[in-house]
């Protein structure tokens, strides 16, 4: 990954972004997960990085990394988060944010949530005794990563996706 962030093109992230992002793929690739390395992106950023269970017939992404003109975006994606509050309640306060702060709540007029219990976007849960409905098209989103704690994210990860192939 460190000889593909020194391509010319990527001179806009910033070398804390990039530390990161070195970091971030290292413990994804430890723990067994794998990439399609950096491709074209045009939605939330200029690129991206997607992160996937190898093996799977389909590839269901659980992480990627957007790059954007000023930062990157880590992204996470997550399913039954009630079934793992425990370890979401005791988290540090950067990873435990994304769940409880007022961002992405399915309540906006265009939102497919609103007054739809069946939306496949909509994640209801409950942290620390409150109620939360967000919409999961955008929520769970990290802003200004250290390098130093890819290893919480990656940790986070496997606690919803445990990979039965992890490498030593």
């Amino acid at each position: 990954m460190e000889k593909l962030l020194s391509d010319e093109k990527y001179t806009f992230v910033s070398q804390r972004d990039k530390d990161f992002i070195i970091a971030f793929n290292d413990c994804m690739v430890r723990a067994g997960y794998e990439n399609n390395g950096i491709q074209p992106y045009v939605v939330f950023g200029k690129y991206k990085i997607e992160y996937y269970k190898p093996g799977n017939k389909t590839k269901k992404y659980i992480a990627r990394i957007y790059f954007r003109d000023d930062e990157i975006v880590l992204r996470l994606y997550f399913s039954n988060i009630d079934k793992h509050r425990g370890y979401i309640e005791k988290s540090i306060d950067y990873i435990k944010k994304p769940f409880i702060d007022g961002s992405h709540r399915c309540e906006k007029p265009n939102c497919k949530g609103v007054g739809n219990d069946k939306c496949r976007y909509r994640k209801t849960y409950t942290i620390d005794g409150v109620l939360y409905i967000k919409c999961a098209e955008q929520s769970f989103c990290f802003y200004q990563m250290d390098a130093e704690n890819a290893s919480k994210y990656v940790e986070l990860l496997t606690t919803f996706y445990p990979n039965r192939k992890r490498a030593v």
